[in-house]
């Protein structure tokens, strides 16, 4: 049997995958709010289907020289998924990430209302990687405060998911962090350091306009709610200092340039030892806590919301996803689908110009969320597309990683019909077309990434570049 002979993509035999892609991910995903990574499963059977009967060629080609190297690219990233959730867990049942919500609870303040609950929120999504628990536990408590403050419900909300989504950016311990630095292939820290060039400036001009408007509102805050979450918190766990270790250690480690698994690790065993001697845990309790989540029952169930999360079981539809999502890249990468659409984008649109290629990354992220309501393909989509020209422009990796989350993970809660946005309103009460206006930083981050890329501010290079 003769050797099969192998086709050159023409551009619409390359974007019929993409075509295929949007049809799936917006019914599939958009719509019937169906698994992504089962959708991105069907995508990538359907770039087998072009690859093999319309290129020529084969699966085990497919497979060796196109899927294998990608996912092997990946492993370190998807090793650092598992760790995660096993680290929250550990986190939770040794009282730290409770211990940091005890004390950001401290800080309220009636005259600074807005702009503490946007930090309280913000203290408890980077210690938890969860946008969606801080919305359900404090967002929920601080907006019974803003009702009874007179607080506009709308300009509170906007607080609340700009505190709860800023985790979702920089928190190490976040799915869409982790998974942005995956996708680009750049360290978590790294990736996390690049993050602070976009997301501190979008906060802390949120916060100005938070207080801003608090400077019209007065009254005083019912603590009734406050103090249960306090009360709750203490009665649980016993409370010290020394909770903080673990996070000391790892932000210490990643500081002194520490590879991200080997930091996690050491985090994760300091918290256990804390849980066993601190807490009088069990040693099957604490495992359990890291394979499928803190099993807390207090006397508040508001608070058993935000502790019972977290384990390795919580990680498997991200790991999936990102599984899937490199199926899909690693076959189009290999049969030269994806050169043919970056060199029709280069050619018509960026034309050599750093601010056009930021500008192409951040609005294809942009679309992708609005298109498909999932944070996880507005950062896969572009990250997998672009990656090749960044390195074409010289440009480092953690440019692109930032450029993803600027665009992606933060503007989905703004989309009225995707997951993230009927959360939010569900939870808080709002409606998203009401806080999203307020949800300051939510869109300010992709309008620095656009500010520096046409400036060429922190858009670092490559050594040699």
């Amino acid at each position: 049997m003769g050797q099969r002979i192998k086709k050159e993509p023409t551009l619409g035999i390359s974007l019929l995958p993409i075509i295929f892609a949007i049809i799936l991910l917006v019914y599939g995903v958009g719509i019937l709010r169906a698994n992504a990574a089962i959708m991105l499963l069907l995508i990538s059977m359907f770039v087998t289907f072009v690859s093999i009967f319309i290129l020529g060629y084969t699966w085990n080609e497919l497979l060796e020289k196109g899927i294998r190297p990608t996912i092997d690219r990946a492993m370190g990233a998807i090793l650092i998924l598992m760790m995660v959730g096993p680290l929250v867990g550990a986190w939770l049942i040794s009282g730290t990430i409770p211990y940091f919500i005890y004390l950001g609870l401290q800080i309220l303040s009636p005259k600074t209302f807005l702009v503490s609950a946007a930090v309280l929120c913000a203290i408890s999504s980077v210690m938890t990687g969860t946008s969606w628990g801080t919305a359900a536990t404090l967002g929920v408590a601080l907006m019974g405060v803003a009702y009874g403050l007179g607080v506009p419900l709308s300009i509170a909300a906007g607080a609340i998911v700009v505190g709860a989504y800023l985790g979702d950016k920089i928190s190490p311990i976040s799915d869409t962090t982790v998974l942005a630095a995956a996708t680009a292939e750049v360290d978590i820290f790294e990736h996390i350091r690049s993050m602070l060039w976009t997301t501190l400036p979008a906060f802390i001009i949120s916060l100005i306009v938070y207080q801003l408007v608090s400077f019209r509102i007065a009254g005083s805050i019912d603590y009734t709610r406050i103090n249960q979450l306090i009360n709750g918190i203490a009665e649980t766990f016993r409370l010290s200092p020394l909770l903080l270790l673990p996070p000391i250690a790892v932000f210490f480690l990643s500081y002194k340039k520490v590879p991200s698994i080997p930091a996690l690790w050491i985090g994760t065993v300091i918290a256990m030892v804390l849980a066993l001697t601190l807490q009088g845990a069990g040693f099957k309790d604490v495992i359990t806590a890291m394979y499928s989540g803190g099993n807390f029952k207090t006397p508040i169930p508001e608070l058993d919301k935000l502790l019972n999360r977290g384990g390795i079981t919580s990680m498997v539809s991200s790991i999936a996803t990102v599984f899937m999502a490199y199926i899909f890249a690693g076959q189009m990468e290999y049969t030269g689908m994806l050169n043919k659409i970056l060199n029709s984008i280069k050619e018509t649109f960026i034309k050599g110009k750093v601010g056009n290629l930021i500008l192409s990354t951040s609005l294809t992220g942009i679309l992708t969320g609005i298109v498909t309501s999932n944070s996880y393909l507005s950062i896969i989509v572009p990250g997998r597309i672009y990656q090749p020209m960044f390195k074409e422009f010289g440009i480092k990796r953690s440019v692109l990683s930032r450029t993803t989350e600027d665009s992606g993970t933060v503007v989905v809660p703004l989309v009225p019909w995707s997951a993230a946005g009927v959360y939010m309103a569900t939870t808080l009460g709002v409606p998203t077309q009401s806080y999203a206006p307020w949800a300051v930083m939510c869109y300010l981050g992709f309008v620095f990434a656009w500010i520096y890329g046409y400036t060429g501010k922190a858009i670092w290079k490559e050594k040699g570049n």
